[in-house]
């Protein structure tokens, strides 16, 4: 059994327990590719390493067996292994280092000699915490990741690590540390303890993984991997990101359990998903307040519409000045177009297409809603699907539903997107032509 593709000597250790074979290996190694398959199922440990000074421990003042422990230290800077790197996933957010909060701590950290007292410190979760005060070195084992990892601190983490490849920390830098053990999930304490910068809901969700049968729902769409599901997620990447919380808020309003459109009594309801529109944290609040169960089945009986409702964006947005025009309007003489024939001034909102001319999202939202009078309901598989063909509709109600919108004649396209009777009067055209012709 291949366990390691590649390792050279380290500092620390990494026990490796292979179940299947009942073998304990130990291994002094910097980088192994493949450690946990399905077919043999591993499990692995890593120590770290690291000096420190005024090391206490704080027993929890609660009795019982499963009893939680907190260690504190200051922890020399520049001993800090860079191999913590691999354990932030049970930090809620990522790491944005271009802030000026970021670049702050690396300037503190360059300059000041009491930045431990200055900086708000790291907070790990481990499974195991042993100092050797003949040393004043602290040795920590990591088992788990999702339980295991940086809490708190994550810049800070970040700083020193960027700082020490360039050498660049002296040796006198020391930074307060919290070290927990027992703990069975991150997800409370991260919670509280990421309020500097306060940790927004769809970070804690993530972290609770929360969106996991999304992920794999929207793992097929050309956009999924420029979605962030977390604070300052691809930030550092060259792409344009895309809020998990806008992909919810347009999947949510075709949600019959979230937004339905038809009431108990068969009659159609008034209320438009325009929250949707307003308030993606609102959304996101409701879309999670449903048990992960339901909200699960919910999400797998949507599977096969999902899809096809970024297609009705997309299509809307960059056909937008071709449907006015067939529509007999002009959208390109408006300001808020930004229509420039000779310059690209925008790009798709999911498919990223070059446009000569921008949509607000106020125009495209009630629209795309519109299509939600579409949905039905499979009686034997309980699965949403349209009561008729999508892109036959699209090609054929989609300019209409445009010249509805421009002859709203607004200046504030905001205003549009709040309108309840334009959301109404869409959706009610859409609904004729899908059920009663």
């Amino acid at each position: 059994m291949k366990l390691v593709s590649d390792f050279a000597y380290l500092s620390y250790q990494y026990l490796i327990i292979d179940v299947e074979l009942g073998n304990d290996l130990g291994f002094n190694m910097s980088f192994f590719t493949q450690l946990i398959s399905k077919e043999r199922m591993c499990f692995y440990m890593v120590i770290l390493e690291f000096k420190a000074k005024s090391f206490k421990k704080m027993d929890s003042p609660l009795e019982g067996e499963n009893r939680k422990a907190k260690y504190v230290c200051y922890a020399k800077a520049n001993t800090i292994p860079f191999e913590l790197n691999n354990w932030l996933s049970t930090n809620p957010r990522e790491q944005k280092m271009t802030t000026n909060v970021a670049k702050n701590i690396k300037e503190s950290l360059i300059e000041n000699e009491d930045f431990h007292e200055l900086n708000r410190g790291i907070v790990l979760s481990v499974n195991k915490v042993t100092y050797d005060n003949k040393t004043n070195t602290v040795q920590i084992e990591l088992e788990d990741s999702e339980i295991h990892g940086n809490i708190d601190g994550g810049h800070t983490l970040r700083a020193i690590f960027e700082l020490n490849e360039k050498n660049m920390v002296k040796d006198d830098r020391y930074v307060f540390m919290e070290i927990f053990t027992g703990i069975d999930s991150p997800v409370e304490l991260a919670s509280a303890r990421n309020t500097s910068v306060q940790v927004d809901l769809k970070s804690i969700e993530e972290l609770q993984k929360s969106f996991d049968v999304l992920k794999d729902i929207l793992s097929g769409l050309e956009f999924s991997n420029r979605i962030a599901y977390k604070m300052n997620e691809h930030c550092n990447d060259d792409i344009d990101p895309i809020d998990v919380r806008e992909i919810i808020a347009l999947i949510s309003m075709f949600s019959q359990t979230l937004y339905p459109y038809k009431n108990e009594d068969g009659t159609l309801c008034d209320q438009q998903p325009i929250q949707c529109y307003t308030g993606k944290d609102a959304t996101l609040k409701k879309f999670v307040k449903i048990k992960k169960e339901e909200r699960e089945e919910m999400l797998l009986r949507m599977k096969g519409i999902i899809p096809d409702i970024f297609k009705i964006w997309e299509y809307i947005e960059t056909n937008f000045a071709y449907l006015s025009q067939k529509a007999g309007k002009r959208y390109t003489s408006r300001k808020y177009s930004k229509y420039d024939d000779k310059n690209i001034v925008s790009k798709s909102k999911f498919y990223e297409k070059d446009m000569h001319y921008v949509v607000p999202k106020g125009m495209i939202y009630p629209i795309v809603g519109a299509f939600r009078s579409l949905i039905t309901i499979d009686p034997e598989t309980n699965n949403y699907k349209w009561i008729k063909d999508i892109d036959f509709m699209l090609e054929k109600m989609a300019s209409k539903l445009v010249g509805i919108v421009l002859d709203e004649n607004a200046e504030n396209t905001d205003v549009l997107g709040k309108n309840a009777n334009l959301w109404s009067n869409l959706f009610k055209e859409l609904y004729i032509e899908g059920y009663l012709i």
